[in-house]
């Protein structure tokens, strides 16, 4: 079992994707230990053994290291870090002297999802003397975004040891162990299972357990209405408290299931089609509310909800990155939804939920009058305006507080 600590789970939630070398300790003692963080997308490319490509070079004294995750055939997204402790540069020493690197796998919510041993790596002799004779303290890794750009692209290019980078090749495993964790909201809890072939039912949870400290007594799993002599779904994940109701409509795009890898290509046509079956979905949502229909739990109990006011209506993705023309969802489809449903559109991926969550707990932690449900509101009606001022749906919005507020 390896542990972090704080100041490296704070980091861990702050980024949303990141890789970390540790000089972890496990049974047998300390060992080289690489931590990735990655959205579940990502993270299902290297548990069905995706190619990866380690790599490493001197950036202004200092050891930088990159990986390199083929998720697009022998294309993929570069991750990178900059090592600035030294139980960093122990690992990286450890990886030199052959003992046998551990990959650990985090979600969005930096939770331990799955972990594997590596075979040895190859020829390392330049690693030795870079690890031995780099600087180490804080990094400002936005600061070095200028300087290690130029490097990445080469890496990205040529994928090759030369002069600049030494390139190992880490992946090609679908051996991975899985690591099972429980949310645990109320009196429920679920599983945590990168490996369950059930990718939207996982999804879903990931909401119920990440908004469930917002309200938890307003926070519902599949409600339901009625349909003919049955019940039909309302939407995936509801929200509620006094002044407004928040729908999420969330979509997978089930990469356990397939029959081989797909391709970003692939993917991107698979969530136009998900998101736009997924914004028609929201509007019957809405209009079933409006049109005065029970709404109950999946246990059958009657949910109160709000009838009149606007709704906050949520489109989940695994990435945001699969909408790859934000024109799609722009000024133009946005007034048309509020105008169609009184409510107003969100296009979102876990990691940015995750931001939003978390928004809303900073803000209401500064204002005793203001629970985190009324915050996370408030924040979505700010997101709605930028989502004006961007003329898109698809973007990324980070909380930042000023002297003067927000």
């Amino acid at each position: 079992m390896h542990w972090l600590s704080s100041h490296n789970h704070s980091e861990f939630l702050a980024c949303p994707q990141l890789i970390r070398f540790e000089h972890g300790k496990g049974r047998d003692g300390f060992e080289p230990t690489l931590l990735i963080k990655g959205s579940t997308l990502l993270l299902k490319y290297v548990v069905l053994g995706a190619r990866m490509q380690l790599a490493f070079a001197i950036c202004e004294g200092r050891l930088l290291y990159a990986l390199k995750v083929c998720d697009d055939g022998n294309n993929g997204g570069i991750l990178w870090s900059i090592a600035e402790r030294e139980p960093e540069l122990n690992g990286i020493r450890g990886l030199v002297r052959g003992e046998p690197l551990v990959l650990f796998l985090f979600n969005e919510l930096a939770v331990n999802v799955a972990w594997n041993d590596m075979p040895q790596v190859g020829e390392l002799d330049r690693l030795s003397t870079w690890a031995n004779s780099a600087a180490i303290d804080h990094v400002d890794h936005a600061a070095m975004q200028a300087t290690v750009k130029p490097m990445i692209d080469r890496l990205h290019q040529s994928g090759l040891s030369d002069h600049e980078w030494l390139v190992l090749e880490v992946g090609g495993q679908s051996d991975w162990k899985a690591v099972h964790n429980h949310f645990v909201t109320g009196a429920s809890s679920s599983m945590i299972d990168l490996f369950d072939s059930d990718e939207g039912n996982q999804q879903e949870q990931l909401v119920v357990w990440l908004t469930n400290n917002l309200q938890p007594s307003g926070v519902h799993h599949s409600p339901q209405v009625p349909k003919a002599r049955g019940t039909r779904e309302l939407t995936d994940v509801l929200l509620h408290y006094e002044s407004r109701n928040v729908l999420i409509e969330s979509k997978t795009l089930s990469i356990l299931a397939r029959d081989r890898m797909p391709n970003r290509l692939k993917l991107v046509r698979d969530t136009s089609g998900h998101v736009e079956k997924a914004f028609k979905q929201l509007r019957g949502a809405i209009r079933a509310i409006k049109s005065g229909l029970a709404v109950t739990s999946s246990e059958g109990d009657t949910l109160t909800v709000e009838r009149d006011n606007s709704n906050h209506a949520i489109v989940l993705i695994p990435e945001l990155s699969l909408v790859d023309d934000p024109a799609t969802y722009s000024l133009q489809f946005i007034k048309e939804f509020i105008e169609a449903t009184g409510s107003f559109p969100h296009l979102l991926d876990i990691s940015e939920l995750l931001r939003m969550v978390q928004a809303a707990e900073m803000i209401s932690a500064r204002n005793p009058t203001t629970t985190p449900i009324m915050a996370f509101d408030y924040y979505l009606a700010e997101r709605m305006k930028a989502a004006v001022a961007n003329r898109t749906l698809r973007f990324e919005m980070l909380l930042r507080f000023t002297d003067n507020g927000i």
